[in-house]
């Protein structure tokens, strides 16, 4: 099938414990992982994965080695993203330096390192259910493991917090959102960086194809789970609802493979094609069994297919790609649209 240039829409193919965290202080130092408790470092181990052992059960991703290195990749894709940018918020440009930064889900802490390196002035403080975190981290640069459905008890309020794909690891947004709220100084910054399920522009991910089947998969297994995926689209609202104005929102995609006849997206999808056929059979299978039932055979096999789809260029898939930010308004401010 003859390949055709993308036009005015790039999607466009012609015709071809029960509660546990550390303190939050300027003085704490990080704490290795020799330091916890065994509940927290003895990961849980099911279908030939490990998953987090503090809450265990709540978050159904893998956080084993496999996973760790492919979300680093990830992190990659999300630059070339944003222009080889950490951020499209002013705390991300080149003479920012925010007092206090908070990262959500911060995972390996691969995104807090980068902005405590580029920031040497700002602390930064990255949380997760899991202690995957490397031990030599910069001078200004913690991390805390938390669950942040918990009441969040941080004793001074951030300059901006960050938050990347956390899409199906929230269970309320206007809550999740309303304490990003709360924890904010005056003019402070919050910025969402999520991604949904993968779709179509002209149906060539059809109900047929494995990567269809297994978004669905996702969706309902999440749902099951009480962490559902939501569209993006629905977040600016949400962040109004809250509170925020001067909301900046920019969309992007991440094709499943090089299909796209324009350089930028192509490149995107080759990475994003590595990306997604390492992960997906983890990704998948959490959810699977966890939420709905599945056999661990089941899910490899519809990993299996999804994995054909996912180097497959008549396949014209692509994961639909949000960077939101918004601020809160200062003391006394009426607010305002964003």
């Amino acid at each position: 099938m003859p390949e055709i240039q993308l036009e005015a829409n790039p999607h466009q193919v012609a015709k071809d414990h029960d509660s546990f965290s550390f303190s939050d202080s300027d003085t704490d130092s990080i704490l290795s992982t020799a330091c916890l408790p065994k509940d927290v470092t003895d990961y849980e181990t099911e279908n030939g994965r490990t998953y987090h052992a503090f809450k265990a059960g709540k978050y159904p991703f893998p956080n084993d080695q496999k996973e760790n290195d492919r979300l680093d990749f990830q992190h990659h894709i999300w630059s070339l993203t944003m222009n080889t940018t950490l951020g499209l918020s002013p705390p991300n440009e080149q003479d920012a330096s925010p007092q206090r930064v908070l990262d959500i889900g911060t995972g390996t802490g691969i995104w807090a390192i980068d902005y405590a390196d580029a920031h040497p002035e700002s602390t930064v403080i990255g949380v997760d259910l899991s202690p995957i975190q490397p031990t030599f981290i910069p001078p200004n640069l913690s991390f805390q493991i938390t669950d942040i459905d918990d009441a969040w008890t941080f004793t001074t309020p951030f300059t901006y917090i960050h938050s990347r794909a956390m899409n199906g690891s929230i269970p309320s947004w206007p809550s999740f959102l309303k304490k990003c709220f709360d924890n904010l100084t005056p003019h402070g910054y919050l910025e969402l960086q999520d991604l949904s399920i993968p779709t179509s522009d002209d149906d060539t991910l059809n109900p047929d194809t494995g990567l269809s089947q297994a978004a669905q998969l996702l969706l309902d297994g999440t749902t099951a789970l009480a962490h559902p995926f939501i569209d993006l689209p629905a977040l600016k609202p949400l962040l109004k609802a809250a509170g925020f104005t001067a909301i900046s929102e920019e969309r992007y995609s991440w094709p499943s493979n090089t299909w796209p006849r324009d350089p930028r997206l192509k490149e995107i999808g080759a990475l994003n094609c590595v990306s997604m056929r390492e992960g997906i059979e983890g990704m998948l299978m959490g959810v699977g069994t966890k939420g709905l039932g599945w056999s661990e055979e089941d899910v490899k096999l519809l990993a299996a297919v999804a994995r054909e789809d996912l180097g497959n260029r008549r396949v014209h898939a692509y994961w639909p790609v949000t960077v939101i930010y918004a601020q809160k308004p200062g003391v006394g401010s009426s607010g305002g649209s964003g």
